[in-house]
């Protein structure tokens, strides 16, 4: 299962913006407060508070683009257990256009993301009481039953020979449950909360971990504490799930035609990783 290529999230116009929010409102059946609107990510999206004290993520898709598992991973969610996270409220799908799309309510949380971006550019120092709440979650994560697959075997071998040429082998031999997004942008502080949970389901144990470690690669005492943190990242599966992180980020700049600071830095890191380790 291969994830969506993600683009920038591109303007949209007013009257546009208009029917849309105007549609999500009538839909759900309450108020939003456009005033508090965050801005939108990679994802063609906007979220915002409603007036029943709940938050609504509005988003709308290209039939063609749309990802299966992206539209019920709010849903699916209501089963994980011992994990911090906004609650599905209800979700529904209308067309606009040529576009199709949803609009999801959830439960609000009064806390910031660490991050408004995927990285972070300096040390959020955070308590150690945050991050055993981080690691208590992953725990607890892992142990959810569910159908749901995030990441797949061939996908890791194709991902990691695309990047940086053929292994002798990459084959995951621990695989549990995950968020599968796990990035600063997606998780809270002080307190912690895991936003963003339409990735999240099967995948090699560590990824979590690898993808935290890459979005800090701009703060190097910080990528190294999340190593030191979670050894998983050292072992075989850890490995590479950080170097498949890595393939991911140069692929993702290789397919835009781009140069970037973070894709560089993956090329190196994936590069060192699989000339360090026995793969």
């Amino acid at each position: 299962m291969t994830a969506p290529t993600l683009h920038p999230a591109r303007p949209i116009s007013p009257t546009f913006r208009r029917d849309l929010l105007q549609g999500a409102a009538a839909r759900l059946g309450t108020d939003l407060i456009e005033a508090e609107q965050v801005p939108a990510g990679t994802r063609p999206s906007v979220g915002m508070p409603t007036g029943r004290g709940t938050w609504a993520r509005i988003s709308w898709h290209r039939p063609a683009d749309i990802f299966p598992r992206e539209f019920s991973g709010l849903e699916a969610s209501t089963t994980v257990r011992g994990v911090p996270k906004p609650d599905f409220v209800q979700a529904i799908h209308w067309k606009l256009g040529d576009l199709v799309c949803r609009a999801e309510e959830m439960t609000f949380v009064d806390q910031r993301a660490v991050s408004a971006g995927y990285i972070v550019d300096e040390h959020p120092r955070l308590s150690e009481t945050w991050w055993d709440a981080l690691d208590s979650a992953l725990v607890n994560l892992a142990d959810t039953s569910t159908d749901r697959v995030s990441l797949v075997q061939e996908d890791i071998d194709r991902s990691i020979t695309q990047a940086f040429g053929a292994c002798a082998d990459t084959t995951v031999s621990d695989w549990v449950i995950g968020h599968g997004d796990l990035h600063w942008g997606n998780i809270t502080g002080p307190r912690l909360f895991l936003f963003d949970w339409d990735s999240w389901g099967r995948m090699p144990r560590g990824l979590d971990a690898a993808k935290l470690w890459e979005a800090s690669y701009r703060v190097p005492g910080l990528a190294g504490e999340i190593t030191q943190r979670w050894h998983v990242l050292s072992t075989r599966d850890g490995i590479i799930s950080r170097v498949w992180v890595c393939a991911n980020r140069v692929l993702g700049a290789r397919r835009r035609g781009e140069r970037t600071a973070q894709a560089d830095h993956a090329h190196r890191e994936g590069t060192r990783l699989l000339r360090e380790s026995d793969l």
